[in-house]
């Protein structure tokens, strides 16, 4: 340390009074204690800011993880699942596989499956592939009825050549399902072609239940509007059949009513040999 009036060197033992040029250094070494002191404290100021904003980093980034992981957690918990969308669909390849087999190429099953033999008393034996691909919900309900024998002993009670044979209504009052077609807000690729197993349903589009229909020909004007959920693999022929029946008029003037018991002995699950 120097003296600051002649600049020489102070001698370690900081003497009160310069030996060089006599001057008084007693406020010289408070002011130069009380500098120190400020100097160590600006040290300190950086390295403080940096502990700050360290900290408040940490704060932030735990907090970023609580939302994440909480949040973000209940999110996928509790959102109720949406409906599944529906795979694509060839129409031509389904088509091709319209009525391509034979009834003897199904042998009864014990286990649910996605293949149902109809057999028509007097008529023949109808077997059905059923998309749960396309309308889950339409597949999984029949499939229930089924596996409940509740169309054994029903019938096909409306009859509309060039159009449609319709069956399956019990007295039984069945929870209604969604009507799974674009109207409706599904969008369901199977067309309303001649072989295809739709959904019967009243003006409501949500009514559906147990009551469905087989197309006897290309119905444009219907897809859309009803949930087509399966076709016909084998046994077409039985259909044409039933649309040859002396038909009447119902209450609404619509010549549909069967003159002849037009009635559905079974319905069975069946898978190909």
């Amino acid at each position: 340390m120097n003296c600051p009036k002649c600049q020489k060197p102070l001698p370690k033992s900081n003497p009160r009074v310069c030996p060089n040029c006599k001057m008084d250094l007693t406020n010289f070494y408070k002011l130069k204690s009380k500098q120190g002191e400020e100097i160590q404290i600006d040290q300190k100021k950086p390295l403080g800011r940096i502990l700050l904003i360290a900290g408040l980093a940490c704060v932030l980034v735990a907090a970023l993880l609580f939302l994440i992981l909480h949040f973000g957690g209940n999110t996928a918990e509790t959102t109720e699942p949406t409906e599944a969308v529906p795979a694509s669909l060839d129409m031509e390849a389904v088509q091709a596989e319209i009525n391509s087999k034979q009834v003897s190429d199904f042998a009864e099953s014990a286990e649910a499956a996605d293949y149902v033999k109809l057999t028509v008393a007097d008529f023949g034996e109808i077997v059905v592939r059923l998309r749960p691909d396309v309308a889950p919900l339409s597949a999984q309900n029949f499939k229930e009825l089924v596996a409940r024998h509740y169309y054994d002993g029903l019938s096909f009670h409306r009859v509309y050549p060039g159009f449609m044979i319709q069956g399956g209504a019990g007295s039984e009052t069945l929870v209604p399902i969604k009507g799974e077609f674009s109207a409706n807000g599904w969008d369901n690729p199977l067309l309303h072609v001649r072989g295809v197993l739709s959904m019967a349903r009243t003006n409501d589009m949500n009514s559906a239940t147990s009551q469905f229909f087989l197309m006897h020909a290309d119905y444009p004007s219907l897809n859309g509007n009803y949930a087509a959920f399966g076709y016909i693999v084998a046994g077409l022929e039985t259909v044409d059949k039933i649309c040859e029946i002396p038909l009447g008029d119902d209450a609404r003037g619509e010549h549909s009513v069967p003159q002849v018991d037009v009635i559905i002995e079974s319905a069975v699950f069946v898978k190909p040999n």
